[in-house]
């Protein structure tokens, strides 16, 4: 009897885990919001960073990144989310750090296209215009899209680092649809058909090699996506095989949806250069909302019942961050196993951005333009469940009354109306002549509302932290005095305007001046101290005069000339020799002169007791 109600007992326990185990594995992703995975990683961060937990994440600290690949991605994210950040102040770091640039050869890079397309992505997250972005050496606009896009090709090809300068010079060319003018060095058609024509046979792309990889491959698709919609076909040699292709963009991109699918592991994560990471993953996920399709849903990018979303939500750490990987990736030698990583956490940012995006019917995470209106939208829903309809009995009539809506939408929002294809294959396959409704059907043309600048106003509370400035600034005060200074240029006039101004301009030029100091002393080190282990005494001179001007610094400059503690090394060994060969020379000096003294004593006694015995002899004598 005891047995049985045992066996009762146990049997309960398996139907409750067999009741609650699938749940749990189906909830995994559904458990956490996107918004919370974000909040997570923007809490870590800040952690990382040393800030304040409810302050900004675009500190002080942080705006120093400003320019560079650790600091531009995650303002993007935050502003792709709506979060509420310092991004005023890291437009004027940026802007400031880009006209120091644009003075020095190369501007921005001599081979890397992607420093102006990754740096007008993070002025457009942070409200400005890349356009027009400070001024050059010759006291003209900077215009970021143009001289890294459509015409770098004047100075270094677009694609002098790989494909990757074709695909993010479309993405910053597309973030707002800008125009290219008649006499630009590449059209839109030539950046396409350069994608395009690196596609492998298995519809995947690389940086190099000839095996698909699913981050180069969804960042192709990223660019491509606002040309899904688009009839248009391009004719291209293939650079792996030398096959002549004409295909349409839709055609290409189908291939590498199919190409991504099969290389999605069951876990629902990729694997590229051998390694399973989490920035594979949110790249597929980025692509996917670009393209309008539903990552969680779409039947091809569900392994085991793994979404995307469970695929990378697998480097989730208990601190908020992500990993990048659980194995250590050559690939990636700063990355550490197990650990929360910022280059993941970045990415994983802008990826939950994206599909935050998607879910609420937004534009996609590159196109900066104004939302679309609500009229505009109504249009296209109306238009993809008209689409949605569609059998084999659907009437011509309909179908070009369907055809008829979609041309007179604005070209450049043609794009988000999903399942387009379906309409278009089925009107063909009627003999509906497309390209003659494309023709007749005048698009209506909708105004973007760029918006007014609002009025800045520089506040009592900068105004206080302008005359809190040390009377001896250094470096550190960098990123509040060009903060400040761009707020104070574009602020409203006040009393005073021009005292602060006067100040301000100063303090910055100060600042330069400090920096300036601090790259020579780099250079200088470089070029005259390295390797240590070659200086010798005849250094000396040349270490001292460094160390000098090393030691003239602040200790928070100090921190920032390259190999510091090697200078304090090296000076301090030269200081040891030389105190070495001064005491053995004084020692020496004291060794002879003790030597002579008792030389010359002996002497005097000798002749002390030579003059005793003369006398002595003297004296007998006269006795």
């Amino acid at each position: 009897m005891k047995e049985a109600v045992k066996m009762k007992k146990i049997l309960a326990v398996f139907i409750c885990i067999a009741l609650i185990f699938p749940a749990c594995l189906s909830a995994k992703a559904e458990s956490i919001s996107v918004l919370e995975i974000a909040e997570g990683i923007i809490s870590w961060k800040k952690t990382d960073l040393g800030a304040d937990e409810n302050g900004f994440l675009l500190n002080s600290s942080f705006l120093e990144l400003a320019g560079s690949t650790a600091g531009d991605w995650y303002p993007i994210g935050l502003s792709r989310l709506g979060k509420d950040d310092n991004f005023g102040g890291y437009l004027a770091v940026l802007k400031d750090n880009a006209e120091a640039r644009y003075r020095e050869q190369g501007k921005l890079s001599s081979a890397k296209a992607t420093e102006w397309h990754r740096i007008a992505l993070a002025v457009l997250a942070a409200g400005g215009d890349p356009t027009n972005f400070g001024l050059d050496e010759n006291g003209q606009p900077i215009d970021l899209i143009a001289d890294g896009t459509y015409d770098r090709g004047k100075t270094t090809s677009l694609g002098r680092q790989g494909i990757n300068g074709w695909i993010w010079g479309l993405i910053a060319l597309d973030s707002k649809r800008y125009e290219i003018p008649e006499n630009a060095y590449y059209s839109r058609e030539d950046i396409i058909k350069e994608i395009l024509c690196r596609q492998f046979s298995d519809g995947g792309f690389a940086l190099s090699g000839k095996t698909a990889d699913p981050d180069i491959t969804a960042m192709a698709l990223q660019a491509l996506s606002p040309y899904y919609n688009s009839e248009k076909r391009y004719s291209y040699t293939l650079k792996s095989t030398g096959e002549e292709l004409e295909k349409t963009v839709r055609e290409a991109i189908d291939e590498a949806i199919e190409c991504l699918s099969e290389l999605q592991l069951g876990t629902g994560d990729f694997k590229s250069w051998g390694t399973e990471n989490a920035e594979s993953t949110d790249q597929v996920l980025v692509a996917l909302c670009c393209l309008g399709i539903d990552p969680l849903k779409d039947e091809r990018f569900i392994k085991n019942g793994n979404t995307l979303l469970d695929g990378i939500l697998k480097y989730k750490m208990a601190d908020g961050g992500f990993a990048h990987s659980f194995t250590f990736d050559p690939e990636n030698p700063t990355a550490v196993p197990n650990s929360s990583n910022s280059m993941a956490g970045e990415q994983t940012l802008y990826a939950i951005a994206a599909l935050w995006r998607f879910q609420n019917n937004m534009r996609s995470l590159y196109d900066f333009r104004p939302e679309q209106s609500e009229a505009l939208k109504e249009r296209i829903s109306l238009l993809e469940t008209g689409i949605s309809e569609i059998t084999e009995a659907t009437d011509e009539e309909k179908l070009t009354e369907l055809l008829t809506a979609f041309y007179s939408l604005p070209e450049n929002e043609r794009s988000y109306v999903k399942r387009y294809w379906a309409l278009s294959d089925t009107a063909r396959e009627k003999g509906i002549d497309i390209e003659k409704i494309a023709e007749s059907t005048v698009a209506e043309t909708f105004e973007e509302n760029n918006g007014e600048t609002e009025n800045v106003i520089f506040s009592e509370s900068d105004k206080r932290t302008a005359e809190a400035l040390p009377q001896k600034l250094t470096t550190e005060q960098y990123v509040t005095v060009t903060a400040l200074l761009d707020k104070l240029e574009r602020s409203k006039d006040f009393e005073g305007k021009a005292r602060y101004l006067e100040k301000l301009t100063k303090a910055k030029a100060e600042i330069a001046s400090v920096q300036s100091e601090i790259d020579s002393l780099n250079g200088e080190i470089l070029e005259k101290l390295y390797p240590y282990d070659s200086i010798t005494l005849s250094d000396k001179k040349t270490v001292d005069e460094i160390y000098a001007r090393y030691e003239a610094l602040s200790e928070y400059e100090r921190a920032k000339i390259t190999g510091s503690g090697d200078l304090v090394k090296t000076k301090t060994k030269l200081d040891n020799i030389l105190r070495g060969i001064i005491i053995a020379l004084i020692l020496g000096v004291i060794a002879v002169v003790t030597a002579v003294l008792l030389v010359l004593g002996i002497c005097k006694r000798r002749r002390k007791k030579e003059r005793e015995m003369e006398e002595l002899e003297e004296r007998y004598k006269d006795e």
